[in-house]
């Protein structure tokens, strides 16, 4: 029962972590996801926006 419990914990929290942050285009660090508009990668300084595929 425990070790169901902690497979559906983890299976939420991945599939929050896939709706919430994504790989930055150009360096490949992991950035918050973009919603709307544009954001700065904290690691490499570059804008990214969301579906931007550079790498």
């Amino acid at each position: 029962m425990l070790v169901v419990g902690a497979a559906i914990v983890t299976g939420l929290g991945l599939v929050f972590g896939l709706f919430t942050y994504q790989r930055c285009p150009h360096c490949g660090h992991l950035v918050r996801r973009v919603s709307q508009g544009w954001r700065r990668c904290g690691s490499c300084g570059r804008q990214y926006r969301r579906g931007l595929r550079v790498r």
